[in-house]
């Protein structure tokens, strides 16, 4: 998602777009352009919906990122308040002024950080924060619990392909709320959608960015996200569509062994990604974990997955590799299955 001069593509971008480019996680990195009144649009809509009124916007994500970009540089831009860029240098002091209105744009890295920057935020008038990248970590809820009254908080849904697709309250406890799209995104459902109602989360609108080598944007986006409709326009997500395995005749989605982990197991933090099937033994998964702080083990984390088929294998790091946006780096952590182990170790 690196903003860069749309100008040396071709076909030619148009004048003044923007590019952005994915993060290259999870495969090749590729460039979409974005128009100014796009960008204007999201921070309008977005700005208008959860935001609110802001002073000053304290943001975490880089704006060479699409997330960073609109709340970091053009939200405060069209509304006049000051900025501190917090990427930049993570651990500064919060140099925020008594009685101001303040926005936090949010990484997973930022809430630990909020946390020990909280008694200068205390001065502020009202807090918002506008989470996205990757699932919130229990330290954002921690913190949200504490300082009811002052912080709010919204998680929002969205790509680089597609900008901000649904939103919903983040609270205090961690649960599988939710998600309402935003008015100038069309859901495009599935008439043939699976017994279980499982379907592809495909959006159209008005936002949607142009490919580097394509004319125009897309008509529609598949996200490679997997949801359950509740309503015209709202739907609870599933998993990604890599994520659903069958593993010994069983389905499992490993957004779900994610989210069953960090709600058994609050000290640790894990990340389960498929492995290469095997002509022999099937589909299967790994989990990657880290204490930070907890004290679990990994017959903890097999037990908390008794309901699950059991991961091919476990490993403990001494950190979850991330992205620059705060992103677990998929394609780092399936390198480490590769690495001969040193310390902390895969156990099986």
């Amino acid at each position: 998602m690196t903003a860069t001069a749309g100008t040396a593509s071709a076909p030619a971008a148009p004048r003044g777009a923007l590019g952005f480019e994915t993060s290259g996680s999870t495969g090749a990195a590729r460039r979409w352009f974005r128009l100014p009144e796009q960008m204007e649009r999201e921070v309008e809509l977005i700005g208008g919906r959860l935001v609110g009124p802001v002073d000053h916007v304290v943001s975490y994500a880089p704006p060479r990122h699409l997330f960073g970009a609109l709340f970091g540089e053009w939200l405060p831009r069209g509304a006049g308040a000051r900025v501190h860029q917090a990427w930049a240098d993570p651990f500064a002091p919060l140099p925020v002024s008594p009685g101001e209105r303040v926005l936090v744009v949010c990484v997973p890295m930022a809430w630990e950080l909020l946390h020990r920057a909280w008694p200068a935020l205390e001065r502020a008038a009202s807090v918002v924060a506008l989470h996205s990248s990757a699932a919130p970590p229990p330290t954002a809820h921690g913190l949200i619990r504490r300082a009811a009254g002052l912080l709010r908080a919204h998680e929002i849904l969205g790509s680089t392909e597609t900008g901000g697709i649904a939103h919903r309250p983040l609270g205090p406890e961690p649960d599988d709320g939710g998600w309402q799209a935003f008015p100038d995104v069309t859901l495009v459902r599935d008439a043939d959608a699976p017994a279980d109602g499982t379907e592809d989360l495909v959006v159209r609108g008005p936002r949607l960015a142009r490919p580097q080598h394509a004319r125009r944007p897309p008509d529609r986006w598949a996200t490679g996200d997997l949801v359950r409709f509740t309503g015209p326009r709202t739907f609870r997500l599933v998993g990604r569509s890599g994520s659903l395995l069958k593993v010994n005749g069983r389905r499992v989605h490993l957004t779900r062994v994610e989210e069953r982990l960090r709600t058994a197991l609050p000290g640790t933090e894990c990340v389960a990604l498929p492995l290469p099937g095997d002509p022999l033994a099937g589909e299967g998964y790994a989990v990657f974990w880290t204490r930070r702080g907890g004290r679990a083990g990994v017959a903890d984390i097999r037990a908390a997955l008794r309901d699950f088929p059991a991961p091919s294998t476990v490993v403990e790091l001494a950190a979850v590799p991330r992205t620059a946006t705060g992103k677990p780096d998929h394609r780092a952590l399936v390198a480490a299955l590769e690495r001969p182990p040193a310390g902390p170790h895969p156990t099986r």
